[in-house]
């Protein structure tokens, strides 16, 4: 790609209030999100229009569109946190392929960390996925290495299909809690008797999982934070469905659990955190939440019909659960950084 190819790339920032323009946008994202997952309804609509309108959540994304020739080739989500950890930004880039190879994803990370820059952020970092079927051919990989980016961290992606098969009479009952625990699910809201707890897993979520190589702040939780996100999530047409376990000796909350599932289209369900306090690991707990978390939200979401997870390749207790409940590998994806200066 010579400099030249580069400079006849523009590269604009999209106002998301301008339809027409975000239209174009994501017109390139659900193309994209169709070429990998060509069985799986991607991203909608209404979940990234959301979040780019977004002014209260933890996370701003700024929307980056890519022009050659006249014609829209491609994008970026820029995500640059208000929070914690101001010194990073994650890009995620998508290039149409009759494009490729022509300088538009070269020119979309050089605006994006132009942007960044401008922002203050020191490390521009964004994570691949390679599923694993046959004949996927992985060009973000190559792509990220000749900019200079370096693995931080490699995660696998895996997924699961529900509902799940009935369990034998003389099995062991899964998604029931251990002795000396309960289970209490809850549906979109955290309840307010529990926010103090919430709060406080949050807090540990941010420290107590595999990070790689990546250097991230301790996040501060506090009930306002809680209620963006779950604010946010409605906004984006995204139902969610908690379990939480609560050690009965104490009557806090020890673990949780959620699944997102997009309303629009439900059929694919995604797993966020899932988290069993140091203290309490080692009686099955992140198995029972899971478990009886999932047979929520097949009970309230009948419609869905698989669940997906990623976790860091390192991460063997979280591992064994999935697998334990079936999950197949269905991609691998490297979290890629590099520094782009103070």
């Amino acid at each position: 790609m010579s400099p030249a190819a580069e400079a006849e790339v523009e590269v604009v920032a999209v106002d998301a209030r301008d339809a027409g323009a975000f239209d174009e946008w994501f017109a390139v994202l659900r193309a994209t999100d169709g070429e990998r997952w060509p069985d799986g309804p991607g991203w909608q609509r209404a979940e990234r229009l959301a979040m780019a309108l977004d002014e209260q959540g933890p996370e701003e994304h700024r929307c980056l569109l890519a022009r050659l020739q006249g014609r829209v080739v491609g994008i970026a989500d820029l995500e640059l946190f208000r929070r914690e950890n101001r010194h990073v930004a994650r890009v995620d880039v998508r290039v149409l392929p009759e494009w490729r190879r022509r300088g538009v994803g070269t020119a979309l990370v050089a605006a994006a960390e132009r942007t960044a820059r401008a922002a203050g952020r020191r490390e521009l970092a964004g994570m691949d996925e390679v599923p694993t079927r046959e004949g996927y051919v992985d060009t973000a990989g190559p792509f990220a290495r000749h900019l200079g980016f370096c693995i931080a961290l490699r995660m696998v992606r895996r997924r699961l299909d529900v509902p799940l098969e009935p369990v034998p009479p003389d099995a062991r009952p899964l998604g029931t809690a251990p002795a000396g625990y309960s289970l209490l699910t809850f549906c979109d809201r955290w309840p307010d008797e529990y926010l103090a707890d919430r709060c406080e897993l949050g807090r540990r979520m941010s420290t107590d999982v595999p990070l790689g190589d990546q250097e991230l702040e301790e996040e501060i939780w506090d009930e306002s934070r809680v209620r963006a996100l779950e604010a946010g999530l409605a906004a984006q047409d995204r139902a969610k469905v908690s379990t939480a376990a609560r050690h009965d000796a104490t009557g806090r909350l020890v673990g949780y659990t959620e699944v997102v599932i997009p309303l629009g289209a439900p059929a694919w369900s995604w797993q966020h955190d899932t988290l069993v306090t140091r203290e309490h690991r080692g009686h099955g707990l992140g198995l029972a939440m899971k478990v009886a978390n999932l047979q929520a939200v097949v009970e309230r979401h009948p419609g869905v019909r698989s669940v997906s997870t990623w976790n860091a390749a390192e991460n063997a207790p979280m591992i064994a659960v999935n697998d334990e409940m079936g999950f197949q590998v269905v991609a691998h994806s490297s979290y890629w950084l590099r520094e782009i200066g103070s």
